[in-house]
């Protein structure tokens, strides 16, 4: 029994024995072997051919594989094949373990081995565990080079990476017709998605490892949407899970005028990963779940009670969009186990995504809240990209929003947000609803949209306001949203600015410019707006100012406290324009002059806008 049954088929070498030798005849024609999955019966049969190899033995030397090499040439049974091949493949990914800089040598022994192995395979996936898969993924680079020309190894190497998938992998013409197809015509396509799938991969595998499903259905989201949270389909599927408006909802992803849940990465990830399991539990194979998540349950199910089967190559009934969507998936999971296999070698991986979450109970300006964690805007709706609106949710009833911010920046965007005015801020107003109130009108008169007052106050029913009842109405900076009066005239004139106030409690002074003045500066040590400056020395926001520049201004008088300046309410007025206008906050107004309910602020009413302290 010397090593006769004990070693792999390998390729043969030329050269490899030590003393001259009758050269090896050709591979003989295949020997077809029926099963390549390996089932327990035939696992167990080729157990029991395969002799035990002591790690001792396990070193091959010229002479060696040279008399087990011709052995193995004779051999016809299909299942003493595969065992010594196997044994072989053991014993090569040693020796290459021990010595990853082995002799060129070994690369024709490489190569019959590969030929052989192509002869009694057939050509299914290799799965992982199996001697030929580990054997190719211990190649030393040196032997890789030397065989990715060779037309077996190419060919068993994408079985192996097929294998590698938690998913069944169907290596159709199909399959692999597509890979060709990402290799040529969509190269650019895939280069980007694979670019950006280590942005999102870890999360969508952790949450899809929680909910007990295969991991790399993640794969999935490469098809859908290019690994894109903001991707539109034609059919206005949204999000890097493309969930329809009406899907969506099922799985609690909500739309509003502030933000999409279908763009939320995770919000969406949970939803997809609790409707792949329901259509698994429906259908009960993964094949189907990837193209009824394409078309639809419904669809599936009249394709399948068409064609009268349940084999997804066999039914002929479903959209081309779908018969090609499960080979697309195959094929990018492939090749995604080994791109630079494929030779997507320079690829620029994006880092994972990583941040901190803020938990905001007021709506903020998303380049305020840039500001205040350190980073710019642009990264900020890409770390949040279900906001629909430059500014985050006004504070729901239910629940407050959270705002992520990059990684470590938490503390700091709290600490800083902290320390903004109030009249910076967006701003929200209370309003009790009266007799003869409708949600339109409300908007209208305050200067906002309808569906941004139903969305802040939650209002599923515009159509049952309750007398009495409180809404809370966001006024937002530079808000782009306006009502049409509003939007037919400037916000606020500074022309309407009483010029001179009252000359028993105020009297004018002149101020000089100084080198690195700005009107701010001036405005603040003087306890003034800005407002007031341009208007008392006719200043316009082009014109800047110089130093030695002498600027007319109105202060108390000695012994005067603090007095007030007054606005006469016009037209499409606001608070918040008019807050806005005098550098000050909607609260200061209502405290002010005592309003409770913006519906009180009447054209032609005249208003307190500002206390000027000594």
């Amino acid at each position: 029994m010397r090593y006769n049954l004990c070693l792999i088929a390998v390729i043969v070498l030329a050269g490899c024995a030590t003393t001259a030798r009758t050269p090896l005849a050709p591979a003989p024609a295949p020997v077809t072997v029926t099963e390549v999955t390996e089932p327990a019966e035939v696992a167990e049969q080729i157990r029991q051919i395969k002799p035990s190899i002591a790690i001792e033995e396990m070193e091959p030397t010229g002479d060696r594989l040279y008399d087990l090499l011709q052995n193995a040439a004779a051999e016809t049974h299909s299942l003493r094949v595969r065992a010594l091949l196997d044994t072989a493949a053991h014993m090569l990914r040693h020796r290459f373990a021990a010595e990853p800089n082995t002799a060129a040598k070994w690369t024709a022994i490489m190569r019959f081995t590969l030929e052989r192995y192509h002869a009694i395979l057939s050509r299914a996936p290799i799965p992982p565990h199996t001697p030929l898969a580990t054997l190719l993924n211990a190649l030393p680079e040196s032997i890789v080079a030397d065989l990715l020309h060779h037309p077996h190894y190419r060919e068993i190497k994408i079985r192996v990476l097929a294998g590698q998938a938690d998913v069944p992998i169907d290596l159709t013409p199909e399959v692999r017709a597509y890979i060709q197809y990402f290799l040529t015509v969509k190269r650019d396509f895939l280069e980007r998605c694979l670019s950006r799938s280590t942005a999102y991969l870890p999360m969508i595998q952790t949450v899809f490892r929680e909910q007990g499903l295969p991991v790399d259905l993640a794969y999935k989201a490469m098809i859908e949407s290019g690994f894109n949270p903001r991707a539109l389909s034609r059919a206005y599927a949204l999000g890097m899970w493309q969930f329809m408006y009406r899907t969506g909802l099922l799985y609690g992803l909500r739309r509003n005028t502030y933000i999409d849940d279908r763009m939320n990465l995770e919000k969406s990830t949970h939803a997809a990963a609790r409707h792949l399991n329901h259509l698994y539990d429906y259908f009960g194979d993964w094949r189907l779940v990837v193209a009824a998540y394409n078309c639809g349950q419904g669809r599936m199910d009249r394709a399948i009670a068409k064609s009268k089967t349940r084999d997804f190559w066999e039914i002929d009934a479903l959209p081309r969009e779908t018969r090609n969507h499960v080979p697309k998936f195959m094929a990018a999971i492939i090749i995604a186990k080994d791109p630079a296999f494929f030779g997507f070698k320079d690829i620029v991986y994006q880092p994972p995504m990583s941040y901190d979450k803020v938990a905001l109970t007021e709506p903020v300006n998303l380049h305020l809240a840039a500001e205040c964690a350190g980073t710019t805007y642009t990264y900020l709706r890409y770390l949040n990209p279900e906001l629909r609106r430059p500014y985050t949710p006004p504070a729901m009833r239910r629940n407050a929003y959270n705002l992520r911010v990059p990684k470590g920046a938490g503390a700091k965007f709290r600490a800083n947000y902290a320390q903004i005015p109030e009249h910076k801020k967006i701003q929200l107003i209370d309003y009790v609803v009266k007799r003869g109130d409708t949600l339109s009108g409300i908007a209208s008169y305050v200067g906002v949209s309808s569906s941004d007052l139903q969305a802040a106050n939650g209002i599923t029913n515009p159509r049952r306001l309750q007398i009495g009842q409180k809404l809370s109405i966001p006024m937002y900076p530079n808000a782009q949203r306006l009502s049409a009066a509003t939007r037919a005239r400037p916000v606020l004139q500074t022309k309407n600015i009483d010029q001179r106030p009252d000359p028993k409690h105020y009297r004018q002074i002149n101020v000089t410019v100084r080198t690195g003045d700005t009107l701010w500066d001036i405005a603040k040590r003087k306890g003034i707006t800005v407002s007031h400056l341009r208007a008392w020395n006719n200043l316009n926001t082009n014109r800047p100012i110089h130093p030695g520049d002498r600027l007319t201004l109105w202060v108390p008088k000695d012994g005067t406290s603090e007095s007030t300046i007054f606005y006469t309410v016009r037209t499409g007025d606001t608070l918040w324009s008019i807050a806005r206008a005098f550098d000050t906050s909607v609260a200061a107004l209502q405290s002010w002059n005592d309003i409770r309910s913006p519906s009180r602020l009447r054209p032609g009413t005249r208003i307190r806008v500002r206390e000027i302290a000594d």
